[in-house]
């Protein structure tokens, strides 16, 4: 990929093994279960050196590849310039 160039990723949603183990350590009184998805699906930009930045994060995985498309669309047709003020990503990271 050439300098000035970004490649847009769906991410799936993670466990977040951290509040799942620290839950773990405390008593339950009246039971239920809690969410340890953690973040939900994102929406990443990949610059040429490799460097990633999240864009957004969605609920559901659809929505995540819906909204991707729309943000790449965005890229092509706003330039790196005008892009990265509504996305609110430094110009820096464009340019890698």
């Amino acid at each position: 990929m050439e300098a000035g160039q970004l490649r847009f990723e769906v991410t799936k949603a993670k466990i977040s093994w951290g509040t799942y183990l620290q839950d773990l350590m405390k008593p339950r009184f009246g039971g239920g279960f809690d969410d340890y998805s953690g973040r939900g699906p994102s929406i990443v930009a990949v610059n040429s050196a490799g460097e990633t930045r999240v864009i957004a994060v969605t609920k559901k995985l659809q929505e995540a590849k819906d909204k991707a498309t729309v943000v790449e669309h965005d890229f092509k047709t706003l330039g790196p310039t005008a892009w990265c003020e509504r996305y609110d990503v430094p110009p820096s990271f464009v340019t890698g």
